[in-house]
């Protein structure tokens, strides 16, 4: 069963609903796209996986802005497939500053 979670949505599982999910995002947005990706990490034990990253995808008409982005993946008949994609929004800033931090110190 694989699952998605596209920035500020629930997630959706099975083929079927993540594929339709993906069409409709691909539709609502100017290509070609450019993906610059940093930060790659790779992490492996056994049959089970993940990625991690922050990806920053940009548009003929804009940007979409930064995501950080978890992919899972497991080793079924000696091949690796990805199972989960996780996209959480990040938002740039305009300067390098850290933004104040919330909650008590």
């Amino acid at each position: 069963e694989v699952c998605c979670v596209h920035p500020g949505l629930k997630g959706i599982s099975g083929y079927d609903d993540v594929i339709e999910s993906w069409n409709f995002v691909w539709a609502n947005y100017e290509f070609p796209l450019q993906i610059k990706l940093e930060d790659i990490k790779v992490h492996a034990r056994g049959d089970m996986g993940y990625v991690t990253c922050m990806e920053f995808v940009k548009t003929k008409g804009g940007r979409w802005g930064g995501q950080f982005v978890t992919n899972v993946f497991e080793k079924i008949d000696g091949e690796w497939t990805q199972m989960i994609l996780e996209a959480l929004t990040y938002w740039l800033m305009d300067s390098d500053e850290v933004p104040p931090a919330t909650g008590k110190t």
